[in-house]
């Protein structure tokens, strides 16, 4: 089995060949189980968790996040890729190609964990060793920065929090799934006092908004995909301060015009955009 190259869709560099259509159109169900208190922590950490710069090093080149290989925190039945998996589902972390320091030089791709079932690592409130596991995985396995305590904090909230759905297994992708995870970017921007964290997540709305971007394709959705260029660069330029708290009410006024100008307008196009499994379809036959 082959991995698929890459071609309209960035995440078919990690999906398993014959797997194109499934794998852009439907996902793992998740419910997230938390309390008020820590909803915006959570909401933080899933932003992160979506975000390649987290990882650093070569995944993050790959745009590779944490969420390529368990998306909704569950696991990815269709990630593949050359040299890093055995068959679909699988992943080998301690491959050269994330990081040196767990290369063990030996071919030992295991499955996903889906992380709504527990695992080796307790997730009780009161133990920090997922925090320090979470950590590990950062430096270690993916070479990324040191994460601050905010960051840890964040995802750690956010991986405790995952739950199974009741009911359909799986769901369909929508651009509501972007446009969410901004909201969530931004809802945990609202109490990061952390400039590291603040920045990551300045970077997970980016990169939420390029989804968008490669989703909405041909010339029908121009005009939509400028718009996603400019509102890309000024949360760029918001990001740019060593605290981004300062410019709070910039970073606000671009979320109302974003969900209330903007949003509802690549939903209504959804149906012809690369989120729909027909088009996907035609798309990668017209490739072939």
């Amino acid at each position: 089995m082959a991995a698929s190259p890459p071609d309209f869709l960035q995440s078919f560099w990690w999906t398993a060949r014959g797997h194109e259509i499934a794998a852009a159109t439907k996902q793992p169900s998740a419910c997230l189980s938390f309390s008020d208190p820590v909803a915006k922590k959570v909401q933080a950490g899933q932003a992160l968790f979506n975000t390649p710069a987290l990882l650093g090093g070569q995944a993050a080149k790959a745009n590779l996040s944490c969420a390529s290989c368990h998306v909704n925190g569950r696991d990815n039945p269709h990630f593949f890729v050359q040299g890093l998996s055995k068959e679909s589902g699988t992943a080998d972390v301690t491959s050269s190609f994330f990081s040196l320091v767990r290369a063990n030089a030996v071919e030992d791709a295991a499955h996903i964990p889906d992380l709504a079932k527990p695992g080796k690592i307790s997730r009780a409130d009161n133990d920090t060793v997922l925090e320090r596991f979470i950590r590990t995985l950062i430096v270690e396995e993916f070479s990324g920065k040191e994460p601050s305590a905010a960051t840890l904090a964040a995802l750690a909230s956010y991986v405790r929090s995952i739950r199974s759905c009741e009911g359909d297994a799986v769901q369909a992708r929508s651009v509501r799934d972007q446009i969410a995870l901004i909201d969530a970017a931004y809802e945990g921007l609202q109490l990061q006092s952390d400039p590291a964290t603040a920045q990551l997540l300045i970077r997970a709305i980016r990169h939420q908004l390029g989804l968008i971007h490669e989703r909405y394709a041909g010339a029908r959705f121009a005009t939509q995909r400028q718009v996603l260029l400019e509102s890309s660069r000024n949360i760029e330029a918001l990001g740019e301060e060593s605290d981004v708290g300062l410019r709070s009410g910039e970073l606000a006024a671009w979320h109302r015009t974003f969900k209330a100008e903007f949003a509802p307008e690549l939903i209504a196009a959804e149906p012809h955009s690369l989120y729909n499994e027909h088009v996907v379809s035609a798309a990668l036959k017209k490739g072939r």
